[in-house]
């Protein structure tokens, strides 16, 4: 099912006349990769917070089908949405396995724990993501780019419908920009729908993905990557600093 976001605008301080997010209306469709783009500031964060349930509308509505998520209970719309902070406070001391056991509350009964089948969704996930080796060890001794993939991997335990992830890769190096990257790519051929935000307009093309140009609180353009990812779009968001790779002096290094 599709997300709607219909004529939504948000503050965070209500006394305050600026608006944070400005009339935004969007649709993202079932089973589809798409990365939020904008300066620091421009609201991308806050979209996601909005669609987690994190912050409410200040007015306008989300709908994921025929349901108004501000009807739904937390636990039913944590089957709907997984959300990655870019940022996380977990206790230190936790063990990197429960964490993730933690993550298949949302299927279970309130009086139930989890069983044989929950363990062996964790392992599966851990040796997808390459990080069996982590299992065991407190989530504080872990670093900031493990953690970083522990919290993605939390994500793909949930088994929500959406996954949102506020910059995923800013914490990692190049090889597991590309592991989790391409996890993504292949989630979301097995029906997940993904939106993240970036501050690499590569990603987007890296992962062929929709587009949603955000510009001081505004959507100012939505579309496909191949499309949108210009030296004339970017340019009225990132300056004309933006330059294709080739107008270089150097070879940039990229994955694949």
């Amino acid at each position: 099912m599709s997300v709607k976001i219909n004529n939504l605008s948000f503050k965070y301080d209500k006394r305050l006349p600026e608006l944070t997010l400005r009339d935004i209306n969007l649709e993202i469709q079932d089973s589809s990769i798409n990365v939020l783009l904008g300066l620091n500031g421009c609201g991308k964060t806050t979209l996601l917070k909005l669609l987690a349930g994190l912050e409410k509308p200040l007015v306008g509505s989300i709908y994921y089908g025929d349901s108004d998520l501000s009807n739904l209970t937390i636990k039913q719309r944590s089957k709907v949405f997984a959300y990655v902070p870019q940022h996380s406070y977990i206790v230190g001391d936790i063990l990197v396995y429960d964490y993730l056991l933690f993550g298949t509350t949302n299927t279970l009964a309130f009086y139930k724990t989890p069983g044989e089948k929950e363990m062996e969704k964790v392992q599966l996930i851990a040796e997808r993501l390459g990080i069996t080796y982590l299992l065991d060890k407190k989530i504080g001794q872990v670093s900031g780019g493990e953690r970083q993939i522990v919290f993605i991997a939390c994500a793909l335990v949930q088994e929500s419908s959406i996954i949102l992830l506020d910059e995923p890769t800013s914490a990692l190096d190049i090889k597991n920009q590309n592991k989790v990257l391409s996890t993504l790519k292949e989630i979301s051929k097995e029906g997940k729908t993904i939106i993240l935000s970036s501050h690499n307009p590569n990603h987007a093309l890296f992962l062929d993905s929709n587009v949603v140009l955000m510009n001081k609180g505004i959507i100012s353009e939505t579309g496909v990557a191949k499309d949108l990812i210009t030296v004339d779009k970017l340019t009225s968001i990132y300056g004309d600093h933006v330059c294709y790779s080739d107008e270089l002096g150097y070879r940039e290094i990229s994955f694949k």
